[in-house]
């Protein structure tokens, strides 16, 4: 299997075994213990009601979806906290659910496009060197990516403008509208 991994891709040899399980309290219920050995020193263990399918080695198709998942799951979590998606505060669900879609479509952008794209990894790069890690850059590179944009679009701290002179007529006009001189 192909992983990647601090921006290359690296080839694991991973082993799976697959047994047949029953629970004490549920004897009727058919399970499958998978055993994958590759990942770390300690073997992963995965217990499915999915019954293996014919066209593939069980093992390996139920790491796969496992990945898959933890893959979204991933995902999800980056962009609550990246995006800081539970402080959002608006008065109707329509309102949040538009601010869902926003933050789905940027975090499409930052991925697909910055991340995947050859003619985008100058951006990218210049991106990340704009978060100021003082480690590497993780192999999901988003928060890295989060953190340059923050700092891109934020550099400056927003200065305090003067209040306006208050004017003479108090009647309110607009600037196009406003009488010549």
């Amino acid at each position: 299997m192909e992983i990647e991994r601090d921006g290359g891709r690296e080839r694991l040899k991973l082993l799976t075994r697959v047994y047949a399980v029953r629970l004490p309290r549920r004897p009727d219920e058919a399970l499958w213990l998978v055993e994958i050995e590759g990942f770390g020193e300690e073997p992963t263990l995965l217990l499915t009601n999915e019954p293996p399918p014919k066209e593939r080695t069980h093992g390996q198709w139920i790491l796969e979806v496992y990945l898959t998942r933890w893959k979204i799951e991933e995902s999800y979590r980056f962009m609550k906290q990246a995006y800081r998606l539970e402080d959002v505060r608006v008065r109707s669900y329509v309102a949040l659910r538009n601010i869902y879609a926003l933050a789905h479509a940027v975090f499409y952008f930052v991925s697909v496009v910055l991340g995947d794209g050859a003619r985008m990894n100058l951006l990218v790069k210049k991106v990340c060197e704009k978060a100021k890690r003082f480690y590497e850059i993780a192999a999901f590179h988003q928060y890295a990516v989060a953190d340059g944009i923050h700092k891109i679009l934020f550099a400056r701290p927003l200065a305090v403008s003067p209040p306006a002179p208050e004017p003479k007529d108090r009647q309110l006009v607009f600037e196009f509208a406003r009488p010549p001189n």
